[in-house]
Parts: C-alpha cells; sequence; structure tokens
C-alpha cells in the first residue's frame, strides 16, 4: 500500500470528500486529504483534472523519500519570460511575446521559435543581458520552497530553455546544485542573434534529467518536476511526479495537479 497525499483548493474540497478525513492547511485555503491505496485511482485523476483546468490548485503525491526536484525557469521559478524581457530592450517586446506564448502551448516547435525569437535580438549590447538579470523577480514561495526541499534532502536543479547568462544567477541565488539553458552567442559585445552549442528543447530537458539521476544513482521514480509549457512535458513524463505552476492546458492531462497560487503550497505534501 502506498500514502499519498492531496493537496486542493477549498472551495472545490467537497469534490474528495470520499477520500476520507480532511484538514485544513494555510488557514482556510487549502484543504489536505491522506489516504492509503495500492494505486492512485484514474476517477481522483479525472477530478483533479476538471479543477485544474477551471484554473483552482489541486494535486497529489505519493509519499516517499523524493531525491531531486527539477525546475523550469521562466514563468515558474522566475516571474518572467526572460526572452521577453531581453526583446524589449530591441523593440521587439510585442513579437516575441507573441511567438513564446504560442511556444509554451505546443502551438509551435519550440527550437524553431527559439531560433526566430533569438534572431530579434540581433544587434542589442551583450550589456542587455546583465540589466535583464536585475529585472527578474522570483515567483511567490519560491525561496521557501527551495529551502525547505534542501532541508529535507532534495538536491534542486533548473531547466531552462532561457540563457545561460540569466539563468546561472537565478540557480546560484535559490542554491540549486545546478542548471542547464541556452548559451547566446556574441561577438565584439554584440548579441549574433544566434545560439552556440546544443539547443536546450524538451528533449534536452529530459536528456538532462536522465543523466543527472544516472551519475548521483538516483531514480527517476524519485524526481519531481515543475514546469509550465509544452517544453517541459517529456521532462514531466519521465519524472516520478510532474507539477504544473499555472501550466498551459496542454500539459494538464499529464500531471499530478497544478498550482495556481504560490510555491510554497508544494510544502504541505512533500
Amino acid at each position: 500500500m502506498t500514502t499519498f497525499k492531496l493537496l486542493v483548493d477549498s472551495k472545490h474540497a467537497k469534490v474528495f470528500a470520499d477520500l476520507g478525513s480532511a484538514a485544513r492547511v494555510d488557514g482556510p485555503r487549502l484543504t489536505r486529504y491522506v489516504w492509503e491505496a495500492d494505486e492512485i485511482a484514474p476517477d481522483i485523476r479525472g477530478r483533479i483534472l476538471r479543477v485544474t483546468e477551471g484554473g483552482h490548485t489541486a494535486f497529489y503525491l505519493p509519499v516517499r523519500e523524493w531525491k531531486a526536484a527539477f525546475f523550469d525557469m521562466d514563468s515558474t521559478v522566475i516571474a518572467q519570460e526572460s526572452i521577453v524581457e531581453l526583446a524589449k530592450a530591441a523593440g521587439k517586446e510585442n513579437e516575441v511575446a507573441l511567438i513564446t506564448e504560442q511556444a509554451m502551448a505546443g502551438l509551435l516547435d519550440f527550437t524553431s521559435a527559439l531560433r526566430e525569437r533569438v534572431r530579434m535580438l540581433s544587434g542589442l549590447p551583450d550589456s542587455v543581458i546583465a540589466a535583464v538579470s536585475k529585472r527578474l523577480t522570483i515567483n511567490s514561495g519560491m525561496t521557501e520552497l527551495g529551502a525547505f526541499a534542501k532541508q529535507k534532502g532534495i538536491k534542486l536543479y533548473l531547466v531552462s530553455g532561457g540563457f545561460n547568462a540569466l539563468a546561472s544567477g537565478i540557480a546560484r541565488t535559490l542554491g540549486f546544485e545546478g542548471f542547464i539553458a541556452n548559451e547566446l552567442d556574441s561577438e565584439n559585445g554584440v548579441l549574433t542573434g544566434n545560439l552556440r552549442g546544443t539547443i536546450i528543447n524538451a528533449e534536452s530537458k529530459a536528456l538532462f534529467l536522465k543523466e543527472t539521476c544516472a551519475r548521483l544513482n538516483i531514480h527517476l521514480n524519485d524526481t519531481l518536476t515543475i514546469g509550465d509549457g509544452a517544453n517541459d512535458l517529456l521532462m514531466m513524463q519521465a519524472s516520478g511526479a510532474a507539477i504544473g505552476y499555472f501550466p498551459k492546458k496542454v500539459l494538464l492531462p499529464h500531471l499530478h495537479g497544478a498550482i495556481f497560487h504560490d510555491h510554497r503550497d508544494l510544502i504541505h505534501v512533500l
């Protein structure tokens, strides 16, 4: 038998009343259920999906000793889409934001969309990267979640389709064990509109998860993934549990649920 914990927006808690005793957490806002079963019933996953499709928090985790957590960066760990912030300096904010939204919703091929957006940055001084890094903000509760996870011995990794120059600072600020992201090309202090090396797309994210776990001798079932867009799907499917953070609808059927409030919500089921 496995012990499961489910957290749900209290306004929708009655959907899960048959699971047994409930406890309020974070004041009256959230309700937590704990129960034992051989496996999670498809009907419960269906109920979680219906709640999250309405934009309300609901997710579950099996109780186990989690070893590592892998986070997307843009709009998950940080509040912004970093490439949109860079595009502001080029006067291309609206164009890049539209392509980004479509790519994250799974409507465009990520790699092609990334190359198209990076081309719009051509000619910018690379000093704009440092300026943008100062504007990036950590999403609510992420600092607390990271500290709590590290206290429990969970290793933290940042897995980003954004850029090394920005991801490195975020990973360092939050005390993550490591990160992976794309490398912007520049010559003589000017962005060329190209990328160097391997593109960090959906396949690369999943590979980073698997290779990191192999290196650390961590079973994939003992990993958590947290993300919001289509580019996170393969990584999330490879992990032991996948939680969306304000996720695009394309992700919802594949998740253990979603958070639509604050990263600290995850603390209540770890």
